[in-house]
């Protein structure tokens, strides 16, 4: 009786941490992944402004197959498709590779205005 008993919690307790850790995971919603960009200026060789995007996890998960959305996204100038390239309808990020918590990509673009970038959609791994 005294092993159904603590059967019977184990199976609580575990099914209880599963529903935490789902809830966890939960944090990485499109507010965890921060965008910022950096208005570099023109380049003597350029009539372009050049913009430094710098894509931040701040979830406390690891995140892989990171796609952000920018429409009409261009540049005067090659940007490493490693690290930013198009996929379909949106743009994937460090070539969907991991990326822990806190962790982040940076790349550079010219154009004659900044572009709008933001969270698309991803995999959370390591929670």
């Amino acid at each position: 009786m005294h092993s159904k008993k603590h059967f019977g919690s184990m199976f609580f307790l575990v099914v209880f941490l599963c529903l935490s850790v789902q809830g966890y995971s939960g944090a990485c919603e499109s507010s965890g992944i921060q965008i910022n960009q950096t208005n570099l200026g023109k380049s003597n060789k350029s009539i372009d402004t050049s913009f430094e995007v710098d894509i931040v996890n701040r979830c406390s998960c690891t995140i892989s197959n990171l796609h952000v959305n920018s429409n009409g996204f261009n540049s005067g100038t090659t940007v490493d498709p490693s690290l930013f390239r198009k996929d379909g309808e949106s743009y994937l990020v460090n070539a969907g590779k991991p990326l822990g918590s806190n962790g982040s990509i940076k790349f550079t673009y010219t154009y004659d205005r900044a572009f709008v970038i933001t969270p698309g959609f991803w995999n959370v791994d390591h929670c």
